[in-house]
């Protein structure tokens, strides 16, 4: 091989290259579309209801405060389903133990649910403020079921103080 056609071949083969690394297969997981934490996939089908769905019959929170009564068993089950879903969703901005030191605490101004005024609220008023957000809270109505809303209602019991015998405190 001559040293022009050697030339040649390595041009074709640079513009080959650079050609291929512009083709749809580079588009990788690094440039992907994707969901944000706490962002729901995609809404469900119009018209379609979840399994186990109950609706909430309260306008507000505060009128579930009044009117809720809890139909889960405050205990060690609950108590632990409740952790788990407190680790992934409530965490970052209420603290691993509802002392608003979290990650999002110092920058969203979050209170302490230790505070007495928190402990005094009814759990109705508790699983609403799930269902429908707070001040600057976003509404979880639509991620937990009716179950998990009341494992995060007990769980935020246990941290505030209510003993489950054999679970120890975070």
């Amino acid at each position: 091989m001559c040293a022009k056609q050697l030339i040649a071949v390595v041009v074709s083969s640079l513009l080959l290259a650079s050609s291929a690394l512009a083709a749809p297969w580079d588009i990788d997981m690094f440039r992907q579309q994707s969901l944000k934490p706490n962002e729901v996939a995609r809404n469900p089908v119009s018209g379609t209801v979840p399994l186990g769905f109950k609706p909430f019959p309260y306008a507000t929170r505060e009128e579930a405060g009044e009117k809720m009564t809890k139909d889960v068993e405050f205990g060690v089950d609950s108590v632990s389903r409740g952790q788990r879903l407190w680790g992934a969703n409530c965490e970052a901005c209420h603290g691993v133990k509802a002392d608003a030191q979290g990650t999002v605490s110092k920058i969203m101004n979050v209170p302490s649910l230790l505070d007495e005024m928190y402990k005094a609220r009814a759990d109705g008023f508790i699983y609403g403020t799930l269902h429908y957000g707070g001040a600057v809270m976003p509404r979880y109505g639509y991620k937990f079921s009716h179950v998990e809303k009341w494992d995060l209602v007990n769980y935020l019991r246990f941290l505030q103080g209510r003993d489950v015998p054999g679970m120890p405190r975070p």
